[in-house]
């Protein structure tokens, strides 16, 4: 028998925290909320916690809610289940990024799964970004590095650029990666 704990983090409440929980059939709850801490019926059966996001900065919810995420993937799997609203948003954003076993949402009444979100990073893309996480480079040092003509590095810059994942440097043509890649 597999004994791998099921842990659901989310912000929601009432029918569709408990359509998620059904559907996932989860061992342990760890609930988000802003403001006031209330207890739900469904809270009171499982293991878990309640963990208050207190701030008014998207980026430290970010980082608490990524913090959650990745304490409770060290007990088994992890699924997210969140509504619209500010924090929702955030929470779901999180889940996409620390790739979660599965993300809910609440529609009408009942939960949802989303498909996940996958960022379409070719192999030679990744090499660029890996050579460019140890330092800067000009495109003439990266295509010696990663063994590809400098053509092809500038056409495969532009499209990390574009993502937002690199950063080109007015001084001396040096690219780097942004504060958004975790490899």
């Amino acid at each position: 028998m597999d004994d791998v704990m099921k842990t659901l983090v989310s912000n929601l409440r009432g029918r569709c925290l408990f359509d998620v929980a059904m559907k996932t059939q989860i061992d342990g709850l760890i609930s988000i909320q802003t403001g006031e801490v209330n207890d739900s019926c469904l809270e009171k059966f499982v293991k878990g916690g309640i963990v208050r996001i207190d701030t008014q900065d998207p980026i430290e919810a970010a980082r608490r809610i990524s913090e959650v995420i990745r304490g409770a993937r060290k007990h088994g799997e992890v699924y997210v289940a969140s509504d619209g609203d500010g924090l929702g948003g955030i929470l779901s954003f999180v889940a996409h990024r620390e790739g979660v076993d599965a993300i809910y949402t609440c529609f009408g009444e009942s939960a949802v799964r989303l498909p996940p979100l996958k960022m379409d990073i070719s192999d030679t893309k990744l090499r660029i970004l890996e050579a460019l996480e140890e330092e800067s480079l000009n495109a003439v040092l990266l295509s010696r590095k990663v063994g590809i003509s400098r053509a092809m590095v500038y056409k495969h810059l532009s499209a990390l650029m574009d993502m937002g994942l690199v950063k080109q440097s007015q001084m001396f043509e040096r690219y780097s990666i942004t504060g958004q890649v975790n490899l």
